[in-house]
């Protein structure tokens, strides 16, 4: 049935070459291996497949279905997978020859090599690739595409610079990596990064261990309306009556998430199962763009170790691009690192240390997963955020930061600041 309809699509669309896009081959074919080398043989004389009419006249066995609906991808990923299955009853057909003609040694190697061809046959059929060699329409389709929804593909950082560097932000399916020492006020950054992308309509999922879900939500206050953080949490804020009408604003009204998670909602801990779970059910109308995970070490890791990070980040890359969001992962770079980075008062005073990406090792999975690294150093109200990793070339590039985390100014620095 398969083959019938794939083989109608290619006569009635003209597109035998559609097939190699999928790799389909003459060997794919069951019923219909016969009437495929006909029409492949027809296209490589006249340059076109034959009229349908010719096809059945010629082979009465072939079932033609006219208009098919399915698409080329599915029809051809559905006839790779038929393929796969058939071929590996073929190869394990020789199982009772060659049982009584091998000896014991040669016959469990030769188990031993079917069954790794037949592993790397089914992951072959069941995986979906790019051939290059063809798909010189769909990279057309693509660059329309990027053209065409540049803004809706890319999330804007807070900072300006950062987002031209960065070729219009951190890009949807992307890995991105925030390191800092302790208490320098990563969370503060990655909580403006949140804010910022849900101002721009990017929904966000906001994993926050660290916090309360109190503190979590008095942050973007202070961020968005600047309201002083630690009169928020005191309930003795002098402007309470432009904050009372600020959070009118926000209501049943507004279709944009912005999810907070907090280990009060997660009783069990969070893992990258619970997030993928979570973008399961929240996701469905794909309105969230950012995940943020405030706290790469408080996760639930698979095993304990470097081992079980590994493993962490390695399925949190695979959920970002299989959700299409972009991930940001907030992790703190060891103390032992800081502390070996000695500066001295006059150098402190041009320009702030920031880590490198060679000072994190608890597991370097993190870093080698992440499209985009930034690292952040704070000192008395002045930042500093290091573009440490990316595919532009602004890799090693830095923006200066004025910082006044209590009143939510997390802004870009200006000569003027200077002086």
């Amino acid at each position: 049935m398969i083959e019938s309809q794939l083989l109608s699509k290619v006569l009635d669309e003209n597109s035998f070459h559609s097939l190699n896009k999928y790799n389909i081959a003459e060997t794919d074919f069951e019923a219909y291996s016969h009437v495929y080398s006909y029409i492949k043989g027809y296209v490589r004389e006249y340059q076109q497949t034959p009229d349908y009419r010719t096809v059945v006249a010629k082979y009465e066995d072939f079932d033609y279905t006219a208009s098919v609906s399915d698409s080329f991808a599915y029809l051809a990923k559905t006839l790779k997978g038929q393929s796969a299955k058939r071929k590996a009853v073929l190869r394990l057909a020789k199982v009772n020859e060659n049982f009584k003609n091998m000896n014991g040694t040669d016959f469990a190697k030769w188990l031993k090599d079917e069954a790794t061809a037949l592993e790397a046959m089914a992951n072959s059929s069941s995986s979906t690739m790019t051939n290059y060699a063809t798909n010189g329409q769909e990279r057309k389709e693509w660059y329309n595409e990027n053209k065409e929804n540049r803004s809706y593909t890319y999330i804007p950082t807070p900072y300006a610079t950062l987002t031209e560097w960065l070729g219009g932000g951190f890009e949807l399916g992307d890995y991105i990596l925030l390191m800092a020492y302790t208490n320098k006020g990563k969370s503060w950054v990655g909580s403006d990064i949140g804010n910022t992308a849900h101002k721009n309509n990017f929904g966000v999922l906001h994993y926050s261990p660290e916090l309360s879900k109190k503190q979590q939500v008095y942050r973007n206050d202070t961020l968005r309306g600047h309201f002083n953080n630690v009169d928020i949490r005191r309930g003795q804020l002098e402007n309470e009556t432009d904050y009372l009408e600020y959070l009118n604003g926000f209501n049943e009204e507004n279709e944009c998430p912005y999810y907070i998670k907090t280990m009060e909602d997660l009783p069990n801990g969070l893992s990258a199962d619970v997030i993928e779970a979570d973008l399961q059910q929240l996701n469905a109308d794909g309105k969230i763009g950012l995940v943020i995970i405030d706290g790469f070490n408080l996760m639930k890791h698979p095993k304990i170790g470097r081992d079980g990070m590994s493993a962490t980040s390695r399925q949190l890359r695979q959920i970002w691009g299989r959700h299409k969001v972009a991930g940001l992962v907030i992790h703190q770079t060891p103390t032992s690192s800081e502390k070996e980075m000695k500066t001295d008062e006059d150098e402190l005073e041009v320009e702030i240390p920031c880590p490198q990406v060679t000072d994190y090792s608890e597991t370097i999975a993190v870093v080698q997963d992440s499209a985009t690294v930034l690292t952040f150093n704070q000192v008395q109200g002045r930042g500093r955020l290091l573009l440490a990793k990316c595919r532009e070339p602004h890799v090693g590039k830095s923006i200066d930061l004025r910082c006044n985390f209590n009143l939510g100014y997390i802004t870009e620095a200006t000569p003027v600041d200077y002086f």
